[in-house]
Parts: structure tokens; C-alpha cells; sequence
């Protein structure tokens, strides 16, 4: 039997004689990757020709925004929701047993209702114990990476517990995470049969601290003193980069295939978010605007550019749009299909971007409000910026347009009614097992416990 909304393609079809081409979707998501550090943002320290390539035969998208750090982008991804929606504006620690909000509808959901197959291959971080929480009991058929925020990138451990699965298992082998992620990607697009069309998630660990990389690109990078591993981490990435695009075009289907390549926020300050001001866990535009950038050939033309302001929630809705899913099944939608911006440089349908319940950006006009703070952004004074005339946040407005101020705190006020609280932020019990995910360590703990003292 057809499911409803692929029914309701196929009538379209019928009725205006030409099929929707439901492209397949491959999302590149780094970590903590400064804006000035892709060569499509001028970056030049470190050689990335592959993202490059998506840049180049795609679209670059100027004013992307995300939140300032890892967890909340991650689920404002996924469900098309604000992060204070949906029970991740505040991520999970490394003894967390909270998650994402278990009443969300992820887009791997609504894709796989369609007949996506939905694959995840990398980092998770929308929580890490209970077996509700884990990426196969939120939409994606194939899971391999990790649960947490960080991982030594060749033991796969965090701190004292693996942090290393494949579909609810743990693994324990030897290689560096960023290659074993691009290698996973590789086989899952190999195997494919075409039948139907596929979503991979593939959010990589680099480059995220601890700074790792083979011995051979840290000597590369050596002469940059404490910055090198970083450096090396992404270019590995690139290389990753590479290789699933490659795969992707050995397959036949690159060119079906919508690429997208984004960061989860700004940078740290072990490199640069230049020209914008602020960092990581900031909510100035150094911390929340990112590298962005899409490829789907005869659908986004070549070398264009769209300057729409657009955020990382309006992905799900854009998506759902090309592969003819449901985007009403779910909580409501703070995404918009953002596809007329992106493929045909039209002015896109936001106008606001909710950051927090303490800063907002409506038009051309941000607000902080006196005392926001988040994680090492410590309290701010009252700050009023016009982001298209000051885009670098250098002159603060707010004794001047006190009007202005106004305003946007009542959209502040309107948009606090509708803030749903998160999980209780409780500890992992027993703190720390032998391997995350409660129902692997119960079950396989033993086992790995045996595995890694075999290792040493």
C-alpha cells in the first residue's frame, strides 16, 4: 500500500504530467569549525578543495545561522524546532541522562514515512542513556559513531566509557573516528540498491577538542604550534569530505543527491570567527553564523550565492517540501521552506530568528537583552545592533532607539509563552558505566569491559 503523502505525489503526477524528482540528501556537519577556516570563506591555512567543491557547483548561503553550541543545533536540525522547544538548550553532559524531548518528530522520521532510507553516521548528542533517546528510536534505520559530545578520536573513548556503537551495539576497533565515519558513509551508499531514495546525517566529531590526527598531518601542521591539531583535524575532514563525495559519484547519484555541508557553531577560540564578532557558546553573530553551503546540480545553480537569512531549523520544512513528506504530523513548525532562497535567490521567507528567549533578530534588528548569558558568555549589557548595516556588531544602538528595544522585547515576551520545559538534568546512575546507552552497558558491558583490557 502507498503511504499517504508518496500517494499524494504520484497523484501530481497524474494531474500535471511530470514527476517530483525526489533527490537524495547527505548532510556534512562539522564541529566547532571557525567561519574564516573553508577555503569558500577564504581560508587558506589549511587546503579543504572538497567542501570547496560543494561551494563552487552549489550555492553559498551568507547568513546561516545556527545556535552557539552543540547539542541545541543538533535537535533544531532534526525537528525544525527551536532548542528552547525542544529540551536542548541546555546539552547533555558527559554523566547526562536527559535527552531531546521524546514528543519530537525528527525529519528522519518524516523521510522514512515516505520511503527515505535514513542513515546516521557520526556525532549524536541529544542523549546518551536512555535507549528512547538513541538515533534508532528517533527515525534513522542505521546508526554508527557516537552518543555524546566528544570522544578520543582513536580509542573512541569518553573519559573511563566507550563511546563507539553500530544499530544499538558497541564496538570496540582500532582507527581514527573521521576516516572510520567517511569509511561507514562509503559502505551504507555502496550497498545501496536505488530503489529508493536515502538520507545520510553525517556529523563529524572533528573539529571538536580533544585536537587529534594522524602522526603524518600533525607534522604537517607542527610549525602552527598549539593550533596544528586543529588544523590537521580539518583537513582530514576535508579528505572525508572527499571520499563519500567520491563514492556518491562512483554510485552514479552525486548529481541526484542535494549535498550539504554546515558547523554546529562558531568556532573556539583556537581559531577565528572573523570578521564576526564573538565565539562558541556567544550569541553574537561569530558564535550563531556559520559556514553553509548546498550542491544539486540543474536544481542550485553554480557559483550563486543567496544572502537570505535563513537558520538551521528551516532545513526539516525544506527538505520534507523536496521528498514530498508531512510536515504538519509533528509539534508546529519554527522552520520555513526556505527552497525559493536557496535554488532561485529569492528573499526567503524569515523574517525573525528566535536565538533565545533573551536575544532576537526580527529584519535588519537584534536584540540582547541586559543579562543574556549562555554557558562562558558571561552577562551582557543591553546591546541593539542593525546586523545589515553593522554585521560585525561594532556600535551597540540601544540608547538611541529605545523604541526599537521595545519592540523586540515584546516579541521576547510573546515568544516565552510558548517555551516548554526540558528533561530533569539527572546523572547517568552508577556513574561511569563500562559503555553508553543503559541497555548496551546492561547487556554488553561485561563483554567490553574484557574487550578493553585485552587492548592494554
Amino acid at each position: 500500500m502507498l503511504r499517504p503523502c508518496w500517494a499524494l505525489a504520484l497523484l501530481s503526477i497524474t494531474l500535471y504530467g511530470q514527476a517530483p524528482r525526489r533527490p537524495n540528501f547527505v548532510v556534512f556537519l562539522s564541529d566547532d569549525m571557525g567561519w574564516e577556516q573553508v577555503g569558500f570563506n577564504g581560508g587558506k591555512e589549511v587546503p579543504t578543495p572538497n567542501i570547496d567543491r560543494i561551494a563552487n557547483e552549489g550555492v553559498k548561503l551568507t547568513q546561516f545561522y545556527v545556535q552557539p553550541v552543540c547539542s541545541p543545533t543538533r535537535a533544531c536540525l532534526l525537528t525544525g524546532r527551536y532548542a528552547w522547544k525542544n529540551g536542548m538548550e541546555v546539552r547533555p553532559t558527559a554523566e547526562s541522562r536527559h535527552g531531546m524531548l521524546l514528543d519530537e518528530r525528527t525529519m528522519a522520521e518524516a523521510l522514512r514515512e515516505v520511503g527515505y532510507h535514513t542513515w546516521m553516521v557520526g556525532k549524536w548528542h541529544l542523549g546518551e542513556w536512555q535507549r528512547p533517546h538513541l538515533p534508532l528510536q528517533r527515525g534513522f534505520d542505521h546508526h554508527y559513531g557516537h552518543y555524546s559530545a566528544l570522544i578520543d578520536s582513536f580509542t573512541h573513548m569518553r573519559g573511563p566509557v566507550l563511546d563507539w556503537h553500530r544499530n544499538g551495539r558497541p564496538v570496540v576497533e582500532d582507527g581514527y573516528s573521521t576516516f572510520l565515519l567517511a569509511e561507514e558513509a562509503e559502505r551504507l551508499i555502496e550497498r545501496h540498491d536505488g530503489r529508493s531514495p536515502f538520507f545520510l546525517y553525517l556529523p563529524f566529531n572533528a573539529v571538536h577538542g580533544p585536537h587529534q590526527a594522524p602522526d603524518d598531518y600533525l607534522e604537517k601542521y607542527s610549525r602552527l604550534g598549539r593550533r596544528g591539531p586543529q588544523r590537521a583535524q580539518l583537513e582530514c575532514m576535508d579528505l572525508a569530505v572527499g571520499s563519500v563525495l567520491e563514492t556518491l559519484e562512483r554510485k552514479g547519484v552525486l548529481d541526484s543527491t542535494l549535498v550539504m555541508f554546515t558547523n554546529d557553531n562558531g568556532g573556539t577560540r583556537v581559531t577565528s570567527n572573523g570578521p564576526y564578532r564573538g565565539f562558541k557558546s556567544d550569541y553574537h553573530e561569530g558564535g550563531v553564523r556559520v559556514p553553509a553551503t548546498m550542491r544539486w546540480p540543474g536544481q542550485i545553480p553554480a557559483g550563486s550565492v543567496s544572502g537570505a537569512m535563513l537558520h538551521i531549523v528551516d532545513l526539516f520544512p525544506t527538505f520534507a517540501q523536496l521528498a514530498g513528506a508531512r510536515t504538519d504530523a509533528g509539534l508546529p513548525l519554527d522552520g520555513r521552506d526556505a527552497w525559493d532562497a536557496i535554488a532561485k535567490g529569492g528573499p526567503g521567507l524569515r523574517e525573525e530568528v528566535v536565538h533565545s528567549l533573551e536575544v532576537i533578530r526580527v529584519g535588519d534588528w537584534k536584540l540582547i537583552e541586559e543579562g543574556a548569558s549562555y554557558y562562558g558568555w558571561r552577562e551582557q549589557p543591553l546591546q541593539l545592533f542593525n546586523i545589515r548595516e553593522d554585521p560585525y556588531e561594532e556600535t551597540n544602538l540601544a540608547d538611541g532607539r529605545p523604541d526599537k528595544v521595545a519592540e523586540l522585547r515584546e516579541r521576547l515576551a510573546h515568544h516565552r509563552k510558548f517555551a516548554r520545559e526540558a528533561e530533569a538534568l539527572e546523572r547517568i546512575p552508577a556513574y561511569p558505566p563500562v559503555v553508553y546507552g543503559e541497555v548496551e552497558n546492561e547487556v554488553f558491558g561485561e563483554q567490553v569491559r574484557s574487550q578493553l583490557a585485552a587492548q592494554e
